[in-house]
């Protein structure tokens, strides 16, 4: 795994080696941003690093048998604590899996192979909503047993934002008394929501949102057989988040783009009494996500549209549609594009939130009339 796992983040990975080749690992880290930066990929790199056999400049060597280990999440130096149901008669003190039913377990494991296998995947198992306090309990367990292998002992709680309050204020005693060669690595997407005094003790790495042409790359690295055009799709979609493109590739963008400019041509060239059908034909069974979604696609055609009014066709993101935006822009006056593509970013944003989507989508079809006229 090693950096190389990581995608873009050159800062933090510059913290975190200079951190290691000076000796001064802190005993917490706290590692924030948005969802799929890579927090996680980064705190299982940099506990390779700090187990590592042969580390280089500040890199794991990725080929030790620490490493390998540590890559495959089944290394004894490394805990990793993430939300888990409640299982039938837990009580306070127990082994957080003792009691957790066959299905739940097998459902762990899974997770838990995934995860090795992409870092960049997120652990959910069902009905875990909180990190448990007998997981936090453990920690403590943990940390002062013998160490089973030389190296640092590393406790990676992952979203320890859903830590519930009596697992927060037992992580705040650990933290208070930290343990020698031993590191725990914080990771969240949602830093206000952890106890400030928790945040204070920890020493705090901030994650960017990672650049389209980072998302781009790591997918074509990832998924050998992706159409360089819908990667480059994705990254735009992404907004930031590698995860999130990920998800974005197991869906069929193209069909879902030709979908939603099919209605524009609608919502144009017809009456409201028959796109509003179409609307309704449109939606069926569809969930916000895909609404959102399809209206993402809308909004970057809409924008290589501009592109093409104003001789940028370098620009254009839908490589595949020169002739069609070539003929939108030859009927339809485009001077009003940025209001069109700024009402619906406000149609997503309400598509977010718990809004009827019929309405949302008629509100936006007659801002769209209202601003696009036949030239």
């Amino acid at each position: 795994m090693s950096w190389k796992s990581v995608l873009g983040q050159e800062r933090v990975k510059t913290i975190l080696k200079r951190s290691f080749t000076t000796n001064k690992t802190a005993h917490a880290y706290l590692f924030y941003g948005a969802e799929g930066t890579g927090k996680d990929a980064a705190a299982i790199a940099f506990a390779q690093l700090l187990n590592c056999e042969n580390p280089v400049e500040g890199d794991a060597c990725d080929t030790c048998s620490h490493c390998k280990r540590i890559a495959a999440l089944q290394h004894p130096n490394l805990k990793l604590i993430v939300p888990l149901p409640v299982g039938k008669g837990e009580k306070e003190g127990d082994d957080p899996f003792r009691t957790l039913d066959q299905k739940t377990i097998t459902e762990y494991h899974q997770a838990i192979e995934e995860k090795a296998h992409n870092p960049y995947s997120r652990i959910t198992i069902t009905r875990a909503n909180t990190i448990k306090i007998n997981s936090i309990r453990d920690i403590r367990r943990t940390m002062h047993l013998a160490r089973a292998e030389r190296g640092t002992k590393i406790i990676l709680i992952s979203e320890a934002d859903k830590m519930n309050p009596s697992a927060a204020n037992s992580l705040l005693k650990t933290l208070e008394e930290p343990a020698p060669n031993t590191v725990l690595l914080l990771t969240t997407a949602h830093r206000d929501a952890l106890l400030p005094t928790i945040i204070s003790r920890c020493q705090l790495v901030r994650f960017e949102l990672l650049r389209e042409d980072e998302i781009r790359n790591g997918l074509l690295a990832q998924q050998k057989d992706l159409d360089e055009q819908q990667a480059i799709i994705i990254s735009k979609m992404a907004n930031g988040s590698f995860s999130r493109a990920q998800e974005l590739t197991g869906t069929d963008l193209i069909a879902q783009r030709e979908e939603v400019i099919d209605l524009l041509r609608n919502i144009l060239a017809r009456s409201p009494a028959v796109w509003m059908k179409e609307i309704e034909a449109f939606l069926g069974p569809k969930e916000r996500y895909h609404v959102a979604r399809s209206l993402m696609l809308l909004n970057l055609w809409l924008r290589d549209s501009m592109m093409i009014e104003n001789d940028n066709n370098d620009a254009i993101i839908n490589l595949d549609q020169q002739d069609s935006l070539t003929k939108f822009t030859t009927h339809f006056d485009t001077a009003t594009l940025p209001a069109v593509i700024n009402a619906t970013e406000q149609a997503i944003a309400l598509v977010e939130k718990n809004i009827y989507l019929s309405l949302i989508l008629i509100n936006l079809a007659f801002d769209i009339r209202r601003l696009i006229a036949r030239r």
